[in-house]
């Protein structure tokens, strides 16, 4: 939803999708790396992190395992705020 000069505008994901499109690449980079971040800082739902705990335990791939277990600790404390 977007306000403008008082009037309420409602925009789906899909048409935010379609406008990103629309942006040159260098803009489109910028949104890339807002997304990488806002996904990097987020907590996970428990049916996010669940699915990641199968994951970990059907894999045999120690790297892979070690990758989804970072990821099960970011999402569940969500990413740590460097203090300034």
């Amino acid at each position: 939803m977007a306000v403008t000069r008082g009037k309420i505008y409602c925009v789906t994901a899909q048409q935010i999708i379609e406008q990103i499109k629309q942006l040159d690449p260098k803009e489109q980079l910028g949104v890339i790396r807002f997304a990488y971040k806002l996904d990097a800082e987020r907590q996970l739902t428990g049916k996010e992190l669940s699915r990641l705990a199968a994951r970990m335990t059907e894999t045999d791939d120690a790297a892979e395992a070690a990758m989804i277990r970072e990821a099960i600790v970011r999402g569940f404390y969500g990413s740590k705020k460097k203090n300034a």
